[in-house]
């Protein structure tokens, strides 16, 4: 009977906290509780090109080898076009067995390796997205994996988006508390949490040049789409009494 009397207890303090931190969320007093949102669309002024090549061969060395070369001439080309070694990023290389099956022996066997390495350049200035992709396909990296566009300076729009989010918040809330004949007092408590940036995929493959439009340029095949900064605020405000 008493070990009851105990955990009642206990449930009852369990229960008289979480009521008191849940009051404490808001002020005792008149309170007013807005949410503002606000997003803004931004053209993309960069992009990141993810690019791999698979190279096989007999010898695992002989395909490391072959993949390293061609990684190399690529290299050369974006240098050419102008590209920093600060925007070029290829520090990988893997190898691995290339199996088939034999029927006489009825078992796998190696008949070869694969040598694989990716690529990923950071491109600012979009007029050359098309040269670029193109150049790696000539220098054998057979495998263009992935064009995400983004914005050179994102901090600008996150600021920007955030500010007109807490405009939305205080203007919401000035309206309704106009409404009822009252005005904001004092902030009580602000809710945020920064929202994560989402990057743009390219919608599809570029058009084949045979079938763009000839008046459209190589470039214009690809589908930029602008890139939506969302953001959030909650806020609670007293009102004067």
């Amino acid at each position: 009977m008493k070990l009851k009397s105990l955990a009642l207890a206990a449930m009852v303090a369990l229960g008289g906290y979480a009521a008191a931190a849940q009051a404490a969320e808001t002020p005792a007093g008149p309170h007013i509780s807005t949410s503002g949102s606000a997003v803004i669309q931004a053209e993309p002024d960069m992009a990141t090109l993810t690019i791999n090549v698979t190279v096989k061969e007999k010898e695992a060395s002989a395909a490391k080898a072959q993949a390293d070369k061609r990684v190399a001439q690529y290299f050369d080309f974006l240098k050419a076009q102008g590209i920093e070694k600060k925007d070029i990023n290829a520090a990988n290389i893997s190898t691995s067995p290339d199996y088939v099956y034999d029927k006489e022996k009825e078992e796998s066997v190696i008949r070869g390796y694969n040598a694989s390495r990716s690529v990923t350049v950071k491109v600012h200035d979009l007029n050359k997205l098309n040269t670029l992709l193109d150049g790696a396909l000539k220098s054998g990296l057979n495998d263009i994996s992935a064009v995400e566009f983004g914005v050179n300076n994102p901090e600008k729009f996150r600021a920007e988006v955030r500010q007109k989010a807490i405009d939305d918040a205080v203007s919401q809330a000035k309206a309704v508390a106009k409404g009822f004949g009252t005005e904001l007092g004092a902030v009580y408590s602000i809710g945020y949490n920064a929202p994560q940036p989402v990057p743009v995929m390219a919608r599809g493959k570029m058009m084949l040049a045979a079938n763009a439009p000839a008046a459209v340029s190589a470039d214009e095949t690809y589908e930029q789409q602008t890139i939506d900064f969302r953001d959030q605020v909650d806020v609670v405000f007293e009102l004067k009494r």
